[in-house]
C-alpha cells in the first residue's frame, strides 16, 4: 500500500545530472540542493535520474533496442517491489530511482529523441502511483526538473499524469544550440508554458534566454546553485603550497584548457616555482593525450599534474592546499567550483565567462581577478599578480563573500518559496487508487549482462566499490575478458569463437559536430562508424544470439544451486543497448525479470545495503 503522507509536500526531482558510482561528481550541485531541502524538512524530496543504454547499428536495429529498453524498464517500474533506493548524499539518506533510457537517435523519435527516450520510464512511474503500488515515496505534490530540455520536457508529461505543478531549473550552457532546432525550440517553449516557474541559475544565462525567447520572461526567477559549505574549510596560507595553481573540472576544449596551459607557460617566466594541478577527466583518451602533448610542447610537462576525477572530499583537500584557483572557461552558466574554491579560502582568477564573473562580483580584485576569455597573456599576468599579493587575501573574507549567497541551505530556502507559490496556484491532487502491491521478491539472483568489455569493466568497478568483500552478482560477458577474482559470484562468458569488443565505441561519434572535426572523427574511428551505421552486418545479431545463450546458461547453472539457496528469482541488469536485445527473449518468456536500470542503478542498489538487495551491511555511499 502507498505510504501515509508525512505532513509536508512530496517533491519529485527529475535530473539526468546526479552523482553515481561511475561518476561521483556529475550533478553534485543537484545532490547538494536535494540534501539541503531534505535537511530543512519543509518538503520531502525524492529523486529520479537516468541510466543511459547506448543505441548502435542501423536505423531498424536502433529502434528495436529503444523499444526493448522501454519495455524492460516499464515492466520493472510497474512490477518491482522497490524502485526507489536510499542513497547517502552529504550523510543524509535520499530516495533515488535510477531508470534506464535509450541514449541516441532512434527512428520513431526524430529530433526530440532525448525527450522521447525519457517519457516512457516516467509514465510508468506515474502509473505506479496511480495504481497505488509505490510503497516508499508518497504521490508527489510537485515535480521539479533540472534543465528544460530534455528532462523538463519529459517531466511535464509526468506532472500532467500526476496532476501536480511543475518547476524547472535551467543550468545548461548548450541551450542556444539546442533551440536552434525548430522541433526542440517548440518543445522547450511548450514545457515552459506548462511550468509554474522557470528558475535560472545566473543573471547572464537568464538574459541570454529571454533575448532568444522573450515569451518565457514572465516565468523566470534567478536562483543560483547552492554549495554544501560545511564540506570546505578556509585553510590558512601557512598550510598551503606556495605557487600551486589548481583547476577542477572536465578537460574539454570548451573549458579553456589550451588557454590555461599557455598561460602557465608564460607565468613561469616570472614565477619559476609555479606548478599546476588539474583534477578531472577528458572525454576520450585521445583528448587527454593531446593535453599532455601540449604541456610537453610548451615545456611545462614537469610542472603540470593531470589527475583523474576526485570525490568531494579529495577536491576539498586540494582546494585547502593550493595557492590559487584558475578558471579559464570562456563560458559558464554558473561555476560551482569557483564558489567551492572561495569557500575554501582560495582566491580565484577566472576568464569572464558570465556565471563566474557574477560570483566574483563587482569587486573581483578582492577575491582574485577576472580577465577577458581566450587571452593567455592576460590570464598569465593575472595569475602572476595574484601570486604576488597572495598574502593579502584573507581566507575567512573569501569564504564570507560566498557563504550567504550560495550556501545550499540558503538557496534551498529561496527554492521553497518558489515551491509554495507553485503549490498555492495548483488544484488539489486527487486521491490515489489502491491496488495490490507488487510481489516482494528481494531474495533473487542478480545477473549483469555486459557483452561489451567496457561495460563489464564498469560493472566490476561498481561491485568492487560497493561490495569489496564480494557479492551475489553474476556477470555475463564476452569471451576472454579478464575479471578480478572474487568480484562476481560467477562469470559466464560467450563461446571462445565470439568475442564482442568495442560495441560502445560508436558512442564516440555522438558528441561530434559537423565540418572538418566530424570527418576527422570518422577517419579515426572507421569501425565505430561502421557499427553505428550498421555496415558490419550481423554484429548485433551475433551478440544477441550469443548473449541469449549465455544468459540461459547462467540461469541453468543457478537453478542447479537451488538446494544451496542460490537460486530464487532472477533479475537481469542490462548494461547497454545490445544487452537489452540479448535479454529480450528470456524476459519475455518469464525466465527472469528486468532491473529498472543498468550499471548506475546497480551501484545505487549495492550502496543502499541489505535492505535494498544483496549488498553487505557495512557499505557507504560511492560518492561520500
Amino acid at each position: 500500500m502507498p505510504p501515509e503522507p508525512s505532513g509536508v509536500p512530496q517533491v519529485l526531482v527529475v535530473s539526468s545530472w546526479f552523482p553515481s558510482a561511475l561518476d561521483p561528481v556529475a550533478g553534485r550541485f543537484v545532490a547538494d540542493q536535494v540534501a539541503a531541502l531534505e535537511e530543512r524538512g519543509i518538503v520531502a524530496p525524492a529523486v529520479v535520474s537516468f541510466d543511459p543504454a547506448d543505441l548502435i547499428g542501423s536505423g531498424p536495429v536502433r529502434a528495436r533496442i529503444a523499444r526493448a529498453v522501454h519495455t524492460h524498464v516499464g515492466a520493472a517500474v510497474r512490477g518491482s517491489d522497490r524502485v526507489f533506493e536510499p542513497v547517502a548524499i552529504s550523510g543524509r539518506p535520499i530516495l533515488l530511482a535510477r531508470l534506464g533510457i535509450p541514449s541516441g537517435r532512434f527512428r520513431e523519435a526524430g529530433a526530440t529523441h532525448a525527450r522521447a527516450a525519457r517519457v516512457p520510464a516516467l509514465e510508468a512511474l506515474a502509473d505506479r502511483w496511480a495504481r497505488g503500488l509505490e510503497a516508499d515515496v508518497p504521490r508527489p505534490a510537485l515535480v521539479h526538473a533540472h534543465t528544460v530540455y530534455p528532462d523538463g520536457a519529459a517531466a511535464a508529461r509526468l506532472a500532467l499524469g500526476l496532476g501536480c505543478p511543475l518547476v524547472l531549473t535551467e543550468h545548461a550552457s548548450a541551450v542556444a544550440r539546442l533551440i536552434a532546432a525548430p522541433e526542440v525550440r517548440a518543445s522547450y517553449l511548450e514545457t515552459v508554458r506548462a511550468a509554474a516557474r522557470l528558475v535560472i541559475v545566473s543573471r547572464s544565462l537568464a538574459a541570454e534566454l529571454i533575448e532568444a525567447m522573450p515569451e518565457i520572461e514572465a516565468k523566470v526567477v534567478v536562483i543560483p546553485n547552492g554549495v554544501a559549505m560545511g564540506e570546505f574549510r578556509p585553510a590558512p596560507i601557512a598550510e598551503r603550497r606556495a605557487d600551486e595553481l589548481l583547476f577542477v573540472g572536465y578537460r574539454k576544449a570548451t573549458k579553456g584548457i589550451s588557454t590555461l596551459l599557455r598561460a602557465v607557460s608564460l607565468a613561469r617566466d616570472s614565477h619559476p616555482g609555479i606548478t599546476l594541478r588539474l583534477i578531472g577527466g577528458s572525454p576520450t583518451e585521445e583528448i587527454e593525450a593531446s593535453w599532455r602533448r601540449a604541456a610537453t610542447d610548451l615545456g611545462i610537462a614537469d610542472i603540470v599534474r593531470f589527475e583523474g576525477p576526485a570525490d568531494r572530499r579529495a577536491v576539498a583537500d586540494a582546494m585547502a592546499r593550493a595557492s590559487l584557483f584558475v578558471h579559464p572557461s570562456p563560458r559558464e552558466t554558473f561555476g560551482v567550483v569557483a564558489v567551492e574554491a572561495l569557500a575554501s579560502g582560495l582566491p580565484v582568477v577566472a576568464a569572464d565567462s558570465g556565471g563566474v564573473a557574477e560570483i566574483l562580483g563587482e569587486h573581483a580584485d578582492d577575491l582574485g581577478a577576472v580577465v577577458p576569455p581566450d587571452q593567455p597573456e592576460l590570464l598569465a599576468a593575472a595569475i602572476g599578480a595574484a601570486l604576488d599579493r597572495r598574502a593579502g587575501f584573507d581566507p575567512a573574507a573569501l569564504r564570507a563573500s560566498v557563504e550567504a549567497r550560495f550556501a545550499a541551505r540558503n538557496v534551498a530556502a529561496r527554492l521553497e518559496t518558489v515551491y509554495a507559490e507553485a503549490l498555492a496556484g495548483a488544484a488539489p491532487v486527487e486521491g490515489v487508487a489502491t491496488g495490490a502491491a507488487p510481489t516482494a521478491t528481494r531474495s533473487f539472483r542478480r545477473i549483469v549482462v555486459a557483452l561489451d568489455p567496457t561495460r563489464a569493466g564498469e560493472a566490476m568497478l561498481v561491485v568492487i566499490g560497493a561490495a569489496p568483500g564480494g557479492s551475489r552478482v553474476w556477470l555475463v560477458t564476452t569471451a576472454g575478458w579478464a575479471v578480478a577474482d572474487g568480484v562476481f559470484e560467477r562469470v559466464v562468458r560467450l563461446p571462445d569463437g565470439i568475442r564482442i569488443s568495442g560495441l560502445a565505441d560508436s558512442a564516440v561519434l555522438r558528441s561530434g559536430g559537423g565540418g572538418v572535426g566530424r570527418w576527422l572523427q570518422l577517419l579515426r574511428h572507421p569501425i565505430a562508424l561502421a557499427r553505428r551505421r550498421g555496415w558490419l552486418g550481423g554484429i548485433e545479431r551475433a551478440a544477441t544470439r550469443a548473449g541469449d545463450n549465455a544468459i540461459r546458461e547462467s540461469i541453468r547453472l543457478g537453478s542447479e544451486g537451488e538446494a544451496r539457496g542460490n537460486s530464487g528469482a532472477v533479475e537481469l541488469v542490462c548494461a547497454d543497448g545490445v544487452d537489452h536485445l540479448a535479454a529480450a527473449a528470456v524476459i519475455e518468456e518469464g525466465l527472469a525479470r528486468p532491473a529498472p536500470g543498468g550499471v548506475r542503478w546497480l551501484g545505487d542498489m549495492l550502496a543502499a545495503g541489505p535492505a535494498a538487495g544483496d549488498g553487505p551491511a557495512e557499505t557507504g555511499s560511492p560518492w561520500d
